[in-house]
C-alpha cells in the first residue's frame, strides 16, 4: 500500500505541515482526533487516516501546541491533502502535477563525494540512501532538506561490488526515487576507536585509568565490545574487554586496543 509520511504542529488554529514522501508500508492504526484525507481529482475524498494530537517537546508554541506524526494512507491516484479537527477544515494541499528530476551522480565512491539534483517545480526536498547489498537495506545518508547538493563520505560506507545511491525528492506530496548505477566500494572490515582516555589526556597518578572502545564490523553491520586487547608502552599488557580499569605509572604512554587484526592508539601523560 502506498503511503505518505505525515508530520504537523498545530498551534494557534494554524496547521504546519512538513513536506511528506510517498513511500510503501501501512497506515498509522492509532485512534486520533486529527483526520488526514487523501485527495483525488476533483478534491474527491479517496482514503482517510486518523492521527492522535501530542505536545511536542520543545516547541517555541509551548504547551498550547501539539503535533501529529505518522503514515496516512495515500492511493496511486491521489494528489492532494485535507486536514480536519472536529470537522474544521485546518488544512488543503494540493499538487495536482508531477513534475521532472534530475541527478548529477559522483563518477566513483571513494572519498569525498557529492550527489546534486535539480527538479523542475520549487519547493522541492531531498534525502539520500545508500546500500551495498543491492537495494536489500538501506542507510539514510542525509536528512530531508532544500539544498541541491548532498555530501557523501565514502571512506564511512560499508564497501560491496554493487553499491546503490538513492534520491529521494519531494514536493510535499509527488515523490520521486532515482537510483544510481553500481558502484564498486572499497571494503571496510573492522574498526576500532578509543572511546577513553582521549588522546593526550593529563592522568592523574595513582588512580586507575578508565580504558574503553568499541570495535564495529562495517559490511556486516554489527557492533564488537568484547575481546578488546590493551597495551601499553611502558608497562605492556594492560587486559582484556570492552571496558576496564588500568593502573598506568607515571610518564607518557601510549595505550593501543586491539581486535580482529585492527588497533587503535592513543597517547596519554601520567604526571
Amino acid at each position: 500500500m502506498r503511503v505518505l509520511t505525515f508530520s504537523g504542529v498545530l498551534h494557534d488554529g494554524q496547521l504546519e505541515l512538513a513536506p511528506g514522501f510517498v513511500t510503501d508500508g501501512e497506515p498509522s492504526r492509532q485512534k486520533g482526533e486529527l483526520t488526514v484525507e487523501a485527495l483525488g481529482r476533483g478534491r474527491r475524498p479517496l482514503a482517510a487516516t486518523a492521527l492522535p494530537l501530542e505536545h511536542p517537546c520543545g516547541y517555541p508554541g509551548g504547551e498550547t501546541a501539539r503535533a501529529a506524526f505518522g503514515l496516512v494512507a495515500f492511493p496511486e491516484q491521489a494528489s492532494g491533502l485535507r486536514v480536519s479537527l472536529g470537522g474544521k477544515v485546518l488544512l488543503e494541499r494540493s499538487a495536482p502535477r508531477d513534475f521532472e528530476v534530475e541527478a548529477g551522480w559522483p563518477g566513483a565512491l571513494a572519498g569525498a563525494e557529492a550527489v546534486s539534483w535539480s527538479a523542475s517545480v520549487a519547493g522541492c526536498i531531498a534525502s539520500l540512501g545508500y546500500s551495498n547489498d543491492r537495494g536489500e537495506t538501506w542507510t539514510p545518508l542525509a536528512l530531508p532538506g532544500p539544498s541541491d547538493t548532498i555530501s557523501v563520505d565514502a571512506t564511512r560506507l560499508a564497501g560491496g561490488r554493487e553499491c546503490l545511491l538513492e534520491l529521494i525528492v519531494t514536493d510535499g506530496i509527488h515523490t520521486h526515487r532515482i537510483r544510481s548505477d553500481p558502484y564498486a566500494v572499497e571494503p571496510k572490515g573492522w574498526v576500532l576507536w578509543i572511546l577513553s582516555p582521549a588522546p593526550g589526556a593529563q592522568l592523574p597518578p595513582g588512580e586507575p585509568a578508565l580504558l574503553a572502545a568499541q570495535g564495529y564490523q562495517f559490511e556486516e553491520r554489527r557492533a564488537g565490545f568484547d575481546d578488546i586487547e590493551w597495551r601499553s608502552s611502558l608497562g605492556g599488557g594492560l587486559g582484556t574487554g570492552a571496558k576496564l580499569l588500568a593502573a598506568l605509572e607515571p610518564g607518557e604512554h601510549t595505550i593501543s586496543a586491539r581486535r580482529h587484526g585492527v588497533t587503535a592508539e592513543v597517547t596519554v601523560s601520567v604526571a
